[in-house]
């Protein structure tokens, strides 16, 4: 969908429960790429590091990546890269990936 100044969805979504809600969340998948879950809001991960200068996005991200064994966390800003949180021999690992302005 298209983002909005507001980044919530258009208040004639076709999904009537969907409208005027936030479009953030996450959507986990299983090893086999099963979606488990989708726009699941993440509650209750504790931090685990610091990262300077971003949001609550961010910092869930991080936590998910330390909390779940075995995760790839992709997670990007309104303005900002994609970034990829990996956890890998009980450190986090964050790495950039620069894709076109159109993402």
């Amino acid at each position: 969908t298209q983002h909005t100044s507001n980044d919530r969805w258009p208040s004639e979504h076709p999904d009537e429960s969907a409208r005027g809600r936030p479009k953030d969340g996450a959507f986990l998948l299983s090893r086999t790429g099963y979606r488990v879950q989708c726009s699941a809001k993440l509650l209750g991960l504790a931090p685990v590091a610091s990262w300077a200068n971003v949001g609550t996005k961010h910092e869930a991200a991080m936590a998910c990546a330390w909390a779940v064994q075995g995760s790839v966390v992709f997670v990007k800003s309104e303005n900002g890269p994609v970034h990829i949180v990996t956890k890998y021999q009980n450190k986090l690992h964050v790495h950039i990936v620069n894709i076109g302005d159109d993402v």
